[in-house]
């Protein structure tokens, strides 16, 4: 597996003995969904018989985007449907050969369920969750807290993996913003990966985004996180 340096970087945050929360990504085309999945699909092979989640704030979506990803890891690794794993489309589930599991969940906010209570039964052992600037921070904190499943026999620790564009939400606040002002937990980290940093992806995907709106290339190609596309601001 090839991975970016910014790749690394984040993967050997996600497997320190330090850091329980990951914040990869602030641009498009910087491999983010890959590491995710790269990520999880290792991990699950390492550690037997334990339990990870795939989760966006769709999962009609996560199957169209994240999980065309997972399929290409996979082909890349050598690892095949049927063989190693078996996936299950009904129940969202993906279950390998030595018991571990990957379930692909909906974290979308739902008012019928605003405390995210269809998470609370979980018991997983690690998450990576894709485009986590769309989802709500409750999600977020519901997930991790189900993040307890064979870590102490496996020697591991909690980690919840978050991959995202930039946005001016609770993600800038609790991670982007105290990075930059290098005021971050010990326990969380930050790792910006925009597609200058992806060497595999194809040139015209980078002339792609020099074609967006001011404020889309902003934030997508520059990975601009403060870049405000309002005429009053400065009234």
């Amino acid at each position: 597996m090839n991975l970016t340096i910014k790749q690394t970087i984040a993967l050997d945050y996600l497997e320190d003995k330090q850091t329980t929360e990951l914040i990869f990504g602030g641009g498009a085309g910087g491999g983010k969904s890959i590491l995710g999945v790269y990520w999880i699909i290792k991990s699950a092979l390492k550690y037997k018989g334990t339990r990870w989640v795939i989760g966006r704030s769709s999962l009609k979506t996560l199957k169209e985007t994240t999980l065309n990803s997972f399929w290409q890891v996979c082909s890349i690794q050598g690892i095949k449907n049927g063989v190693h794993f078996k996936y299950n489309e009904i129940k969202s589930l993906i279950t390998f050969y030595n018991g571990s599991e990957i379930m692909l969940k909906d974290l979308g906010y739902y008012p019928s369920d605003p405390n995210f209570d269809e998470l609370g039964s979980l018991e997983i052992t690690g998450a990576f969750i894709d485009e986590c600037n769309q989802i709500v921070e409750k999600a977020w904190l519901v997930l991790k807290s189900r993040i307890r499943y064979r870590l102490d026999e496996n020697g591991i620790i909690p980690k919840v993996l978050g991959t995202c564009n930039p946005a001016k939400n609770w993600v800038y606040m609790n991670y982007y913003a105290p990075y930059r002002q290098g005021a971050l937990e010990p326990h969380r980290s930050f790792v910006q990966s925009l597609v200058s940093d992806n060497p595999m992806i194809s040139k015209h995907y980078r002339d792609n985004l020099l074609t967006l709106d001011k404020a889309s290339k902003e934030r997508l190609l520059f990975g601009n996180w403060d870049y405000l596309d309002d005429p009053t601001v400065l009234c």
